[in-house]
């Protein structure tokens, strides 16, 4: 989602989106459409965001809403208060000392002192992400920083291969590929390979589960397992739960999984760069607009 638009709006287009699936006969658990829009809040939202994951009451899509919707409110009304020409009135002008005019001071009675002009910080009237306190912000917060929550929407999305839909790749089979290649692919759910070599345990099945592509294709996966990858750095990145296709033409690596499992993924001038803990983990690079 982008800063620019109403996130309301955003929201409503992903539910399009995930209609248009479930039309296509694809079924999504509520628990991972939730997890799903939480993911995509655009970059502004990080603390709300960060809120929303560390909740313990499980949410549906529409109570969701109601909390986004709440809080667009609230930053709206906070933006139209903090307005350039309230701002102004904190500004002092200094005239000519020279030709200026003193006015002469009053007294007695006629010297009550008036209200200062100028800006007033307005209370912040919503919750703590910290405490779950009113009145004060996260940042703000006294208390000291709660560690990571279980049953959180972050266990949600971990939990996503109990989901029946597998992953969601977008013209994924329209490209040749290396198969030894691996591309970051954020709109994925899996992680899938297709180069049986690649895999350091394998347990393949026949019992006829398929992929579904974005583009209403579909390919059967043959087995599950764990693929050790060797990165530029030197070290292995372990990959588990690995989806093994053999149709598929792009070894797939889930980058938001990465991210939730304490990874840094950043792209920047062409290329994306993998730490963990401030620790250099590996780069690639942007080939075709997409990254391998």
């Amino acid at each position: 989602m982008l800063d620019s638009k109403p996130v309301i709006s955003q929201v409503q287009e992903l539910q399009l989106i995930l209609h248009d699936i479930h039309a296509e006969g694809m079924t999504l658990s509520e628990s991972f459409q939730v997890a799903a829009i939480i993911e995509k809040l655009p970059p502004a939202w990080k603390e709300f965001k960060n809120y929303l994951k560390h909740k313990r009451k499980e949410m549906n899509v529409e109570e969701l809403i109601v909390r986004l919707r709440n809080e667009e409110d609230n930053r709206n009304s906070e933006r139209r208060f903090f307005t350039p020409n309230v701002a102004k009135a904190n500004v002092v002008e200094h005239g000519d000392k020279y030709n200026a005019k003193r006015k002469p001071r009053p007294s007695g009675k006629d010297s009550k002192l008036g209200a200062k002009k100028g800006t007033f910080k307005k209370k912040f009237v919503g919750k703590c992400y910290n405490c779950d306190g009113m009145g004060h912000k996260a940042s703000d917060c006294k208390k000291p920083k709660r560690a990571r929550e279980a049953n959180t929407v972050d266990d949600i999305s971990h939990d996503v291969s109990n989901i029946n839909l597998c992953a969601v790749v977008f013209e994924v089979n329209l490209i040749g590929s290396n198969p030894r290649e691996w591309w970051i692919d954020t709109g994925a759910t899996r992680h899938v390979c297709s180069d049986k070599e690649m895999f350091a345990t394998l347990q393949e099945s026949e019992n006829g589960e398929k992929l579904y592509m974005g583009n209403s294709a579909t390919s059967e996966i043959k087995g599950q397992g764990k693929v050790v990858l060797k990165m530029t750095s030197g070290k292995e990145l372990t990959l588990n739960n690995v989806l093994y296709v053999p149709d598929i033409r792009k070894n797939l690596m889930f980058g938001s999984l990465l991210n939730k499992h304490g990874f840094r993924i950043v792209f920047e001038s062409d290329k994306v760069v993998v730490s963990k803990n401030g620790m250099y983990v590996g780069r690639g690079y942007v080939c075709d607009a997409c990254l391998s």
